[in-house]
């Protein structure tokens, strides 16, 4: 309906420009025609004609020439009212007058043309480039698909269904345009009406830009993917070497003791015998600490698949990580610069667990105390956090290549894994102190 009023109105402004303004001009003229010479209502006549080829199409230019040439022949050549015409110069006037106007609307409409032409492609140009930045600005498929069908449908005024897959039994739909022609998983586009030929090349155009987009997607999805396989990989070389390591130790010394005490040949005292047998409970104890940080790593991969995001408070959350190793903090002084208003995002979970275990390494290797200090900042599109423990060390840890890194840093670090984030520990043996961060990230959504 909106379009068919345009058509309408476009149609009468043809009749007014053409027909109607022609006459109005001779008729304005005609009072005072003894003032002008036909020379001069001719150029008169054909200064209208060049501003109606300027701002109308050669069609109309073309008319309103005739048209001009009509009037002019009636109201001021000689007999009037007529188109009887009796001196033939007025022949060679109009015919020069119809030849330069026919002239004018020609050019006048080849200029029109392709300026009209330099402002579709200069607005084509400028939605490719608004599709390209737009898609790149986003990481999933479908988003990239929803954008494009939003922004091509403003630009070319038409309407885009989505076709996923097609039977071949039904064959291609009319005006169907795949995302890609080699690969057809990705499906395409169906328009709602006929595209003429320039807007079928644009719109092949923003496809091939879609499809780029899906396979640059595609590929960083493939990099994270590989990056995260690489770096499982990585923990569960660190895991393995820490097993081996850690289980190796305390089996290898029960093994000796009680084959001491097995030894029928091998006389002992109570006192040695007691002494095995202490050893034998000891290391016991420690396979049997392996075996919790076993199952607690097995826990954290398991609540890791659905991570649960929410405000925690930082006081709440130290103290709740104090609590799952209360017995072996007991004489353990934590130094902290954290205030009631201080909060992060995770899940309170995890970061207990992990923050039970930096504290655990913390009294285990140092010298009973530690500071504790966090940090956050805002960025546009995430929010960052730290927590780091400082303290000096009573005795060095493991340092070989054949040493277990210990457990508790592995699940630290798978942790800050799954909060898109990273667990480091630094050692300097000059100044005899460690240093455990943990630092992760809350994507703004």
């Amino acid at each position: 309906m909106k379009s068919d009023k345009m058509k309408i109105k476009q149609y009468l402004s043809a009749i007014a420009a053409s027909v109607l303004m022609p006459i109005l001009i001779v008729l304005a003229i005609f009072p005072v025609r003894d003032w002008f010479t036909t020379t001069d209502i001719v150029m008169l006549q054909l200064l209208w004609v060049t501003l109606v080829a300027l701002r109308s199409n050669r069609r109309v230019a073309a008319i309103t020439t005739l048209v001009s040439v009509a009037c002019t022949d009636w109201f001021f050549v000689t007999p009037y009212f007529t188109f009887h015409i009796e001196n033939i110069e007025y022949m060679v006037t109009f015919a020069v007058m119809l030849i330069v106007g026919l002239v004018i609307s020609q050019l006048a409409g080849q200029l029109t043309r392709k300026i009209s032409d330099i402002k579709r492609h200069a607005s084509n140009t400028s939605c490719l480039y608004e599709l390209a930045k737009g898609l790149n600005g986003l990481d999933e498929i479908d988003r990239q698909r929803g954008y494009f069908q939003t922004a091509i449908e403003q630009h070319l005024q038409i309407q885009l269904d989505w076709l996923q897959l097609i039977p071949a039994q039904q064959g291609l739909p009319i005006n169907y345009f795949a995302i890609g022609e080699v690969d057809s998983r990705w499906g395409g586009f169906t328009a709602s009406q006929q595209l003429d030929e320039e807007q079928s090349a644009f719109l092949n155009t923003a496809i091939s830009v879609l499809y780029q987009a899906h396979e640059n997607t595609q590929l960083r999805q493939q990099s994270a993917a590989i990056s995260v396989q690489a770096e499982l990989e990585r923990a569960k070389n660190a895991l393995l070497r820490s097993l081996s390591h850690d289980l190796r130790t305390p089996l290898a010394t029960i093994m000796g003791a009680s084959s001491m005490l097995a030894d029928e040949k091998i006389v002992l005292t109570e006192a040695m015998a007691a002494e095995q047998a202490r050893n034998i409970y000891e290391q016991s104890k420690i396979l049997n600490e392996h075996f919790d940080k076993v199952m607690e790593l097995s826990r954290v991969n398991k609540m890791g698949e659905d991570l649960q995001w929410q405000a925690i408070s930082l006081q709440t959350l130290i103290s709740e990580a104090q609590a799952r190793r209360q017995q072996l903090l007991f004489d353990f002084q934590l130094v902290t610069q954290i205030s009631e208003q201080d909060s992060c995002e995770g899940d309170i979970t995890l970061l207990e667990i992990a923050l039970a275990n930096m504290f655990e390494n913390a009294s285990r290797y140092g010298d009973g105390h530690a500071d504790l200090s966090f940090n956050s900042q805002q960025h546009t599109q995430q929010v960052d956090y730290q927590l780091c423990i400082t303290n000096q060390l009573a005795t060095l840890p493991p340092t070989s290549t054949d040493q277990g890194v210990g457990l508790g840093s592995v699940i630290c670090d798978v942790v800050a894994k799954f909060h898109h984030g990273s667990f480091t520990l630094d050692i300097n043996e000059q100044q005899q102190s460690a240093t455990a961060c943990l630092v992760w990230s809350k994507l703004n959504d």
